[in-house]
């Protein structure tokens, strides 16, 4: 016969589980000591960042309310490196967006991938501080069906999970 046992995720929580799961009688001290002695700073990045980012924007809603949500994201590393939330598609929130990246990164990438839109082009040539003619072989622009498919497949699984 299966009685339902209800807990919540709190020290004494886990106790009954244990107790109701596998008949073993454990304190809600020695539950906190495991935590304590298994828990091991997680870094924040164990392989090196690629050298490919891929940046873009999109549209969505939230609580009715229109806003833009920008993503960089490393190709290699396929982690997000950093994202911002705005009411416009402005040069501040561009700027910002690749300045947080740069800063989790820690080093400059050798490519960055967006889309058209103008905003990107000055806030990658003023926060990667690469020559013009660096900054135009470094600095690829392309659509979604193109080379920045990475990225734009993130946006429309973010989409899809919103709805």
């Amino acid at each position: 016969m299966y009685t339902s046992l209800r807990v919540c995720a709190s020290l004494r929580g886990i106790t009954k589980i244990l107790k109701k799961a596998f008949n073993v009688k454990v304190s809600h001290q020695t539950i906190r000591q495991w935590v304590k002695d298994s828990k091991k700073p997680i870094p924040r990045r164990e392989e090196p960042v690629s050298t490919v980012w891929h940046a873009d924007e999109t549209y969505i809603r939230i609580q009715g309310q229109g806003y833009w949500l920008w993503i960089v994201r490393c190709k290699q590393t396929k982690q997000v490196l950093s994202w911002h939330i705005s009411k416009g598609r402005f040069y501040s929130d561009a700027r910002k967006l690749m300045r947080d990246a740069l800063h989790v990164a820690g080093e400059r990438p050798v490519k960055i991938i967006t889309d058209g839109l103008f905003q990107y082009s000055a806030a990658i040539y003023k926060t990667m501080g690469w020559h013009w003619r660096e900054h135009k072989k470094r600095h690829i622009k392309d659509s979604g069906i193109g080379q920045n498919w990475f990225i734009e497949r993130l946006n429309r699984e973010i989409k899809r999970r919103i709805k």
